[in-house]
C-alpha cells in the first residue's frame, strides 16, 4: 500500500498546536546553567547533547531548568521558509500538480516586505513585483518585462516583521475579521486582498505537448465546472508555444482544454486551477504553510522574579506546568524554577558545586542571593539528587574541608517539577545572561 500525509493534515496539525496555545497555558523555560562535558568529562560547550525523544530527556531538562516565562498570545504566529526577491533569479510558480512544489521557491518576499506568489515564471526574474505597486484585487502581469506573473497576497506589518521576521524565515497571518478603517495599511491591504480572491480562477494554462502541423493558432475551449475562462493559443514553427489568459474565470476545481483548429495535431494543453478560495484567501494555504514561530523576551531578573546571572544551555517549551503554591496549571508571568537553600550567611557564586556537610548532598548553584541569604541551586547525575537537610546541615563549597553555613530552610521550587508536558526541547551552546540584559529567543517548530 502506498499512502501521503497531505499539506492539509500538517496545517491543521499547526492550527490545532496554535489554538492549543489559547486553550492551554505554555511557558519558555531556561535551564542548564553548568557546561556540556564531553565523554571524558572535560568541558565542550562547543557540542551540546543531543536531545532523545524519551522521558529520561525530558525529566532530566526539568532537574536543570531554572526559570520560566508564559507564553502569550502575541508571541506566536504562523510562518514559513522566507525567499527573498533579488533580481536574475528564477523562480518556480504555482501548479496544482506540482508534487515537490515546497522544495521550489515559488513565492517571494521583497525588500518592501510585500510577499507574493508566482502564478507564471519564464526563465529569471528581472522586474520587481513591487514596480507596479500593491495590487489588492487582480494580478500582476509582468509577462511582457520577463514572462513572469505574480498574485500579491500580503505585507508584512512593520511590527510583526521587527518581531518575527528572520533571515531564514518569514510571518505568515490569516485575518480572520475585517480590521477597523484606521488599522495598520498592511492589515487593510491584506483583507482587501482576502474579500476579493476569485476561487477557483484559472491564471496560468501550461503546455504539455507542442504538437505538430499548425498553421495557425487553435481554437482551445475551457470545459470543467466553473465558468468564464477564456484563452488564446500561441503558434510558432508548427507549435503550440504558448497561451494566453484572456479571462481567468471563476468556480472550477476540475477542467480541461479542448483544442481544436489550426490544421495541426498532437498539442495538449491544462489548466492551473488555483487553491480553494483563490489566491490570497489564506496565504497560509498558498504557502503550504506549516511552521509556527515563537518570539519571547527575557528582561533580566523579570522584576526579581527570576535568576539573571547565570547562563543557559536549554530552552524548553512547557505545556501546562503547576504552580507549586495553588496547585493549578501556572498563570504568572515568569517563575523561578530553582530549589532554594536560605542560608546564615556565606559567599557562594554562581556554578559553584556546595555540599551539605551532614548529608553529603551536593548542589550547583544557579544563583546566589547574598542580601537574603538565598542559594538558588540544581541537581544533576553528577550531583546527585540527595537532599539537604534544614535541622543541622551546613552548606560548604565542596571543594572546601571545613567550615559552612547553616542552612535554616529548605524552599521547594514555585513550579511543580515534572508537571505538564516539555513539548519541545533544545540544546545549544550557552547564553550569557546579566541583570540588566535582555535575550530575545525566537523559536521555529515545524509540523
Amino acid at each position: 500500500m502506498s499512502a501521503i500525509i497531505t499539506n492539509k493534515f500538517r496545517l491543521d496539525a499547526t492550527e490545532r498546536f496554535v489554538d492549543s496555545m489559547s486553550n492551554d497555558t505554555y511557558y519558555l523555560g531556561l535551564g542548564r546553567p553548568h557546561a556540556w562535558l564531553d565523554a571524558n568529562g572535560l568541558a565542550d560547550e562547543n557540542n551540546p547533547d543531543v536531545p532523545a525523544e524519551n522521558d529520561y530527556t525530558t525529566n532530566t531538562a526539568w532537574e536543570n531548568m531554572y526559570a520560566m516565562k508564559k507564553i502569550e498570545g502575541n508571541d506566536v504566529i504562523y510562518a514559513t521558509p522566507r525567499n527573498l526577491w533579488v533580481s536574475g533569479t528564477s523562480y518556480g510558480e504555482y501548479d496544482d500538480r506540482d508534487v515537490n512544489i515546497e522544495g521550489k521557491e515559488y513565492y517571494v518576499i521583497t525588500d518592501n516586505n510585500n510577499v507574493y506568489i508566482c502564478l507564471q515564471s519564464a526563465g529569471t526574474s528581472t522586474r520587481n513585483p513591487d514596480l507596479t505597486g500593491v495590487q489588492t484585487s487582480g494580478i500582476i502581469d509582468n509577462t511582457s518585462y520577463d514572462g513572469y506573473m505574480w498574485k500579491y497576497l500580503y505585507t508584512v506589518p512593520v511590527d510583526t516583521g521587527s518581531k518575527f521576521l528572520t533571515q531564514s524565515f518569514i510571518p505568515v497571518q490569516y485575518l480572520t475579521a475585517q480590521p477597523d478603517p484606521g488599522a495598520d495599511t498592511a492589515l487593510l491591504n491584506q483583507w482587501a486582498v482576502q474579500d476579493s480572491a476569485v476561487d477557483g480562477a484559472i491564471y496560468n494554462i501550461k503546455v504539455s505537448a507542442v504538437g505538430t502541423g499548425y498553421t495557425s493558432a487553435p481554437t482551445l475551449v475551457v470545459k470543467g465546472d466553473g465558468t468564464g475562462c477564456t484563452a488564446t493559443a500561441t503558434v510558432s514553427g508548427g507549435n503550440i508555444s504558448g497561451v494566453t489568459i484572456v479571462n481567468a474565470g471563476s468556480g472550477y476545481t476540475k477542467a480541461t482544454i479542448e483544442i481544436t483548429g489550426g490544421s495541426g495535431s498532437g498539442g495538449v494543453v491544462r489548466p492551473v486551477i488555483g487553491p480553494k478560495g483563490g489566491f490570497g484567501a489564506d496565504p497560509r494555504q498558498e504557502l503550504r504553510t506549516h511552521y509556527i514561530a515563537i518570539n519571547k523576551v527575557f528582561n533580566g531578573s523579570e522584576n526579581g522574579d527570576i535568576p539573571s546571572v547565570n547562563d543557559f544551555r536549554q530552552i524548553a517549551l512547557v505545556k501546562n506546568p503547576v504552580d507549586a503554591s495553588t496547585t493549578n496549571v501556572a498563570a504568572t508571568n515568569a517563575y523561578n524554577v530553582t530549589k532554594s537553600l536560605v542560608v546564615s550567611g556565606g559567599a557562594f557564586a554562581a556554578d559553584a558545586e556546595v555540599i551539605g556537610t551532614d548529608t553529603g548532598s551536593k548542589a550547583i548553584v544557579v544563583e546566589p542571593d547574598s542580601v537574603n541569604g538565598i542559594v538558588y541551586y540544581v541537581q544533576n547525575e553528577d550531583t546527585g539528587f540527595g537532599v539537604f537537610n534544614a535541622d543541622n546541615d551546613l552548606l560548604r563549597l565542596s571543594s572546601a574541608t571545613t567550615g559552612g553555613q547553616d542552612i535554616t530552610s529548605v524552599v521547594a521550587p514555585k513550579i511543580n517539577h515534572y508537571s505538564g508536558d516539555i513539548v519541545f526541547l533544545e540544546n545549544r551552546t550557552p547564553v550569557s545572561r546579566g541583570a540588566d540584559q535582555i535575550e530575545t529567543i525566537r523559536l521555529v517548530i515545524a509540523f
